[in-house]
C-alpha cells in the first residue's frame, strides 16, 4: 500500500510539476506576446509626430523625380527612338515626324509592329512583372521590420536604374533595346515602393488613436474620421509631385538651354532622366535616417520555413477573407479598374500629344506640357484636401464627381476616332483643357482612394491589402496595354485604344457605387488572423 500511495504521490507531484511548467511557458509566451504588442504600439505611436510625417514626405519626394521621368521622358524617348529607327509601311522611307495617323513600322523582336504599339507592348510586359513582384512584397512587408527595409531597397534601386539613360544616345536598335529593358525594370520596381508607401497611410491614421473609437454613423463623424487620412494621402501625393516638378524643371532647362530637338534629338530627355535618378538617391538617403521603423507581426520560423511560402500563405488567407472584408474588396476592384484606365490613358494622351504637335518641333512644348500636368495634379489634390472638411456632402459623392470628369475626358478622345470629326484631341488647345480636368480630378481621386481604403482594412495587414490593388491589376494591368497595342497596330490611330479605357472606367464607377463605407469600417475592426 505504501508503495501504491508512494507511486500516487509521485504521479501527483509530476503532474503538478508539469502543470507548473506548462503554466510558466504560457506565462512566458503571454509576456512575450504582450511585450511585442507594446513594442508595436510604441513604434506606431512614433508616427503621430511631425518628424515622422516630414520623413515620410521626404521619401515620397525622392521617388517623384524618377517617377515623373518614367511617365513622361522615358516613354517619349522610346517613342522618338522608335520613330527614328522605323520606316513607312511598304517602303524604306523614314517615318513622318508629325501627323494624326502615322503608319510607321519598327522591329519588335522577330516581327515588325506599329511604332506607337512598341511602348504599349512594353507596358504590358512591365505591368505583369510588377504584379508578380508586388505579390511577394505585400505578403512580407507587414512582418517584423521588413516594411522600411523593403521600401528603402526599392527606392534606392529605382534611382540607380535611372542613371544609365544619359549614355544611351545612339540611334541603333541595341540602344532602343537597352532603353526598353530599363523602362520595364523601372516600372517593375516602382510597384514595390508604391505598395509599401500606401501602407504607411493607415499607420499614420491609427497613430492618432481614432481607429479604436471610430463611429460609423453620420456624415459629420465620417468627415472628422478621415481628415487625417485625407491629409496624409494628399501631402504624400503632393510631395511626390513636387519631386516630379523638380526633375521636369531640369528637363525644361535642358530643352531650352542645350538646343532644339532638331539639333540634340531626344538626348535632353535621357540626360534629365539620369539627373532625376541622382536626386532620388540623395533624398532617399535623408529619408532613410529620419523615418522611424515600425514593428510588424512576428514570423513563426517553425511554420514558415521560407519567405516565399509565407507570402503565398498570406495571400491565400487574405483571398479567403473576401466575404469578411467585402467592402474593402469592392473598393479595391473599383480602384483597379479606374487606375488601369487612367494610367493607360496617360500613356496614350502623351504619345498622341507628341504625334499631333510633331517630333521635330514639339519637344519644347512637350516639356512644358509634362511640367504643367504635375502642377494641375498638385492643385487637384490640394483642392480636395481643402474642400473635403468644409463641404458637408456624402463621402461617395466625391468619387462620383471625379470619375465622371475622367470618363468625359476619355470619351472626348473616342469621339475623334472618325477622320470626319474635327475634334477629339486633334488640336493642341484640346490637350491643355484635358490636362486641367483630367490631372486635377485624377490626383484627387487617388488621394480619396488611399484614405478611404485605409479605413476598410484590418490592422497589421496594411501592406498586404495595398498590395491587393497591384495584384488585382495583374488581370487588367497587362492585358489592357496588350489589347491597346493590338488595336493600335491594326488601326494606326491612337484614339481607338481609348475605347477599352472608357469601358474600364465605367465598370469602375459601378464597383464604387456598390461600396457601403460604414459597413466596411465595421468589418475592418476584425483581425485578418482571427
Amino acid at each position: 500500500m505504501a508503495s501504491l500511495y508512494g507511486s500516487t504521490e509521485t504521479q501527483t507531484t509530476q503532474g503538478e510539476n508539469g502543470t507548473q511548467k506548462h503554466g510558466a511557458r504560457a506565462t512566458q509566451h503571454t509576456f512575450k506576446s504582450n511585450e511585442r504588442d507594446i513594442e508595436q504600439a510604441s513604434s506606431k505611436s512614433a508616427f503621430n509626430s511631425k518628424k515622422a510625417l516630414w520623413a515620410f514626405l521626404v521619401l515620397c519626394y525622392s521617388t517623384g523625380p524618377t517617377s515623373a521621368m518614367v511617365s513622361n521622358y522615358v516613354s517619349a524617348a522610346i517613342l522618338s527612338a522608335a520613330n527614328l529607327l522605323g520606316h513607312q509601311a511598304g517602303s524604306h522611307k523614314p517615318c513622318p515626324r508629325r501627323g494624326t495617323n502615322i503608319n510607321c513600322r519598327v522591329k519588335f523582336g522577330a516581327v515588325e509592329i506599329d511604332y506607337a504599339s512598341y511602348t504599349l507592348y512594353l507596358r504590358a510586359i512591365s505591368r505583369s512583372t510588377e504584379g508578380v513582384l508586388s505579390i511577394l512584397t505585400a505578403g512580407l512587408a507587414d512582418y517584423s521590420y521588413y516594411r522600411k527595409t523593403m521600401m528603402m531597397t526599392s527606392i534606392f534601386l529605382f534611382g540607380l536604374l535611372a542613371l544609365p539613360f544619359a549614355a544611351l544616345t545612339g540611334k541603333t536598335y541595341s540602344h532602343l533595346t537597352a532603353l526598353s529593358v530599363l523602362y520595364c525594370l523601372l516600372t517593375t520596381v516602382s510597384g514595390i515602393y508604391t505598395v509599401i508607401e500606401g501602407s504607411y497611410i493607415p499607420i499614420f491614421m491609427r497613430s492618432t488613436g481614432w481607429f479604436r473609437d471610430v463611429e460609423v454613423t453620420g456624415v459629420q463623424s465620417e468627415n472628422s474620421t478621415w481628415n487625417k487620412g485625407v491629409s496624409v494621402s494628399v501631402l504624400a501625393l503632393v510631395s511626390s509631385n513636387v519631386g516630379g516638378l523638380t526633375a521636369l524643371i531640369i528637363g525644361v532647362i535642358l530643352v531650352y538651354g542645350r538646343g532644339s530637338y532638331v539639333k540634340i534629338g531626344y538626348h535632353n530627355y535621357l540626360l534629365a532622366i539620369t539627373i532625376a535618378g541622382c536626386i532620388t538617391i540623395v533624398f532617399a538617403i535623408i529619408g532613410q535616417f529620419l523615418l522611424p521603423s515600425v514593428r510588424g507581426k512576428e514570423v513563426d520560423s517553425t511554420k514558415d520555413k521560407t519567405h516565399l511560402l509565407l507570402a503565398a500563405k498570406n495571400w491565400f488567407r487574405m483571398l479567403k477573407s473576401a466575404p469578411r472584408y467585402s467592402e474593402a474588396f469592392k473598393l479595391c476592384i473599383g480602384w483597379v479598374l479606374w487606375n488601369t484606365g487612367y494610367s493607360n490613358h496617360l500613356a496614350l494622351i502623351g504619345s498622341l500629344f507628341i504625334q499631333v504637335t510633331g517630333f521635330s518641333t514639339g519637344s519644347h512644348v512637350y516639356s512644358v506640357w509634362s511640367f504643367t500636368s504635375v502642377i494641375f495634379a498638385c492643385m487637384g489634390s490640394l483642392g480636395f484636401m481643402y474642400l473635403y472638411p468644409r463641404l458637408k456632402i456624402p463621402v461617395k459623392a466625391w468619387v462620383y464627381t471625379f470619375l465622371m470628369v475622367n470618363i468625359l475626358c476619355v470619351l472626348w478622345g473616342c469621339i475623334g476616332i472618325s477622320d470626319d470629326v474635327t475634334i477629339g484631341y486633334k488640336h493642341q488647345a484640346e490637350f491643355w483643357v484635358e490636362q486641367v480636368l483630367f490631372m486635377s480630378t485624377s490626383s484627387a481621386l487617388r488621394a480619396y482612394n488611399r484614405a478611404i481604403y485605409s479605413t476598410l482594412i484590418p490592422e497589421n495587414s496594411e501592406a498586404q491589402f495595398f498590395g491587393l490593388e497591384i495584384t488585382l491589376d495583374l488581370a487588367t494591368g497587362w492585358i489592357n496595354p496588350l489589347v491597346m497595342g493590338v488595336i493600335q497596330n491594326r488601326t494606326h490611330n491612337l484614339r481607338f485604344p481609348m475605347i477599352p479605357n472608357l469601358l474600364l472606367m465605367i465598370a469602375g464607377l459601378g464597383s464604387y457605387w456598390s461600396v457601403d463605407v460604414s459597413k466596411g469600417i465595421a468589418q475592418a475592426k476584425i483581425s485578418l488572423s482571427s
